[in-house]
């Protein structure tokens, strides 16, 4: 009876066993929902820091037209207001004839552009000095659902740092040198474009300038004008759905499940209908059941012998 209960109980531990086994996991049936692109746009930011005369740090974070897919903005005036800067008086960042902001996102297509006519650029401390001054510039990217991401930038016509004539490298930032204000490095048309979005600056500027006037000691920072970027929109995507041969509602085919081949043999179509686990399962009892069978037979016949032996 030992050998028995030894095999009855080995028998349900591996029953078990096999039902505690995962069944083979399928991608469940459906669409995958379209993804929306996104796309957003700034005609202007200034990331700085001001340093009073009394060592005070005072940081300078404003945009203008700063805005995100679908959205869209106009503006041609940016003021601020700096702590310690001119007894609290506003100052005058961004004056510009016209500022223009546009972002657009469809399931087809994201863009962004920025449009600057006119424009002139301040920093706290310089208030008759212009940092940058430009008479036109514009910056567009396009992200297609199903084409290659494209950033283009146009150059200002004339582009001027505080007060000197500068024309704008292609290749490397241009580095412009003021005596008794400080340096300010300008890189033009800065983009980046991958297989899914694109970015782009008509002008980065790096400032760092000590103008000594109106309680500030010195700005530096970084300046972006016209910068854009835009991530494609994802197409909804649709798998095949599973066939075992039959038609279609509308008379063909479907098509085989994702990720699957179509089954060529009949053992093949077992386990393609999911019954995989089953099979498994069915198996493991047939070979327990011999065992436990064989084990039974043994036990009688060791009985037997024993008897004869008496």
């Amino acid at each position: 009876m030992s050998v028995l209960r030894t095999v009855a109980v080995s028998t349900l531990a591996v029953s078990a066993l096999a039902l505690a086994l995962p069944l083979p996991a399928y991608a469940a049936d459906g669409s995958t929902p379209a993804k929306p692109g996104k796309a957003s746009a700034v005609t202007a930011e200034l990331a700085l820091n001001v340093t009073l005369l009394n060592a005070v740090k005072v940081p300078v974070e404003v945009a203008l037209n700063k805005v995100e897919s679908p959205a869209q903005r106009d503006g041609a005036m940016l003021t601020a207001t700096v702590d310690g800067v001119d007894n609290g008086k506003p100052v005058n960042l961004v004056k510009a004839q016209v500022g223009k902001s546009v972002t657009k996102v469809d399931d087809k297509l994201a863009t962004a552009s920025v449009q600057l006519v006119g424009a002139d650029v301040h920093v706290p401390g310089l208030p008759l000095t212009t940092l940058l001054g430009l008479d036109a510039m514009s910056t567009e990217v396009t992200c297609p659902v199903d084409g290659q991401p494209t950033a283009k930038v146009t150059a200002p016509v004339k582009l001027t740092v505080l007060g000197k004539s500068v024309t704008v490298g292609l290749n490397s930032p241009t580095h412009v040198d003021v005596p008794a204000i400080g340096s300010v490095d300008v890189e033009f048309s800065k983009k980046t474009v991958t297989s899914s979005t694109a970015a782009a600056s008509a002008l980065e500027v790096q400032v760092s300038i000590n103008p000594l006037n109106l309680n500030v000691a010195k700005v530096d920072g970084k300046v972006t004008v016209a910068g854009v970027s835009c991530e494609k929109p994802v197409a909804a995507v649709t798998p095949a759905a599973a066939t075992s041969g039959a038609p279609s509602p509308s008379g063909s085919a479907a098509g085989t499940a994702q990720n699957r081949t179509a089954p060529k043999e009949a053992g093949e179509e077992l386990a393609y209908t999911g019954s995989t686990g089953t099979t498994a399962m069915a198996a493991a009892g047939v070979t327990l059941l011999v065992a436990g069978g064989a084990a039974v037979w043994m036990t009688r016949r060791k009985r037997a012998a024993h008897a004869r032996q008496r």
